[in-house]
């Protein structure tokens, strides 16, 4: 879940994301400059065209702790198998 605090820009006002908790559990959720541990659940529909498109997209925010303890398992009894890889930039 996003929490949003109002920011003064001169001449108006603006919303920014102030800090980001898992939507499960409730914890923050912390981003590194350096360290990568997030997890990115969406459901985008719509169309897309040349000129432009619209639709709309589902986001769910999920520490990785929720992840790997509730989604994973939840997941497996479904019949998915959700495998580790590894990866570098």
């Amino acid at each position: 879940m996003k929490h949003y605090q109002t920011v003064k820009v001169p001449a108006t006002t603006t919303q920014v994301v102030e800090k980001v908790t898992c939507d499960l559990c409730g914890a923050v959720i912390k981003r590194k400059r350096c360290e990568a541990d997030e997890v990115q659940i969406k459901h985008i529909t719509g169309s897309s065209y040349p000129e432009g498109g619209r639709g709309e997209e589902v986001q769910v925010d999920m520490c990785g702790n929720c992840f790997d303890t509730k989604l994973v398992p939840w997941l497996r009894t479904q019949g998915a198998d959700p495998k580790p890889q590894e990866w570098e930039w």
